[in-house]
């Protein structure tokens, strides 16, 4: 996506954030952004049209599919949510499957509640669709990667705390450093001890899962072959937050103990409700290690992702005592 392109849907994004979540109206958005309220409603029409805004209708009558109960029994968790992609706009998936996910984060918020959530390159393309939130607080839970295209997600953030009601608490951050005394020094630092503190009472955890394979999770592109191998040999399937999971959910020890900032399980096992998402079918072993691990309420994941989750289930591999 170019530079044009990407203003032209942050326009789209913002004209759509003042008509279907400001309430303003198009006579009045017209006004504001000097064109005329003809041209604003053929571009809400083509923020539709591009996904840019998806609209989604929660019928209390209608149960959930049977795929969704059949995909939350198999990995032992209460619920999942499988989002349908658009198969012709392969480049704007990622964005397309985050924007499913802050939306369902957002039907999960009720005002008070503190709300965690990590920093994932999917939540970063999307982060500028976030839907309005109640009054609540919003902590980052892990460090960044600095990736090429990057850094929405600490500026939405920032944007965020504007909006009435809202109080968040970025995590100014790298997700891994070098040395563990590094990582000691950052965590005392008055704003990072702050937002992992308020970790520690999570109402609702947001967080990705990534696989420990090439492509598949930013920790990887970041460290070097060696610590790829160590972290391979002791047996990382997932990566959550920074932690290593086996398959069958265990925390595994690796050259990078002690080097991230982040939360960790104890954390997303005291929050009342965590709701993990992933996409792409090669995350399939890392989505069932994190739903072993116990630590997950719910998962996100697209329509591929979980038809490699069904069918593995179906062959007995997916299954959680």
């Amino acid at each position: 996506m170019d530079d044009a392109d990407l203003q032209h849907r942050a326009l789209l994004a913002e004209l759509a954030t003042a008509y279907h979540l400001d309430n303003v109206s198009k006579v009045d958005i017209a006004k504001a952004f000097g064109i005329s309220r003809f041209r604003v409603a053929r571009l809400l029409d083509q923020a539709r049209e591009t996904g840019v805004v998806t609209i989604e209708v929660h019928d209390p009558r209608l149960p959930r599919s049977t795929r969704e109960q059949a995909l939350a029994e198999a990995l032992g968790i209460d619920t999942a949510h499988i989002v349908v992609l658009d198969e012709d706009a392969a480049d704007l998936r990622a964005e397309q499957f985050g924007a499913a996910v802050l939306t369902a984060m957002r039907d999960l918020a009720r005002p008070g509640m503190t709300i965690g959530i990590s920093w994932s390159r999917t939540l970063d393309r999307a982060a500028r669709f976030l839907p309005a939130l109640p009054p609540c607080s919003l902590v980052q839970l892990t460090g960044a990667y600095e990736v090429a295209g990057h850094g929405t997600l600490s500026r939405m953030l920032m944007q965020l705390d504007r909006r009435a009601g809202v109080e968040t608490h970025p995590l100014y951050a790298p997700l891994v450093v070098d040395r563990r005394d590094t990582a000691k020094d950052v965590r005392r630092q008055p704003v990072v001890a702050d937002a992992l503190a308020r970790a520690e009472s999570l109402d609702l955890a947001v967080v990705a899962v990534g696989a420990w394979r090439e492509g598949e999770s930013a920790v990887w592109e970041k460290v070097s072959p060696d610590v790829r191998r160590a972290c391979t040999q002791a047996g990382a399937v997932a990566e959550i937050a920074g932690t290593f999971l086996d398959a069958r959910g265990a925390v595994v020890s690796t050259p990078l103990d002690g080097r991230v900032i982040a939360v960790g399980l104890p954390q997303l096992h005291a929050a009342h409700h965590v709701m993990g998402f992933a996409h792409g079918p090669k995350r399939a072993a890392a989505v069932r290690a994190a739903a072993a691990s116990g630590a997950f309420t719910s998962m996100v994941v697209d329509s591929a992702l979980a038809a490699a989750l069904l069918a593995e289930a179906g062959r007995g591999g997916a299954r959680r005592t």
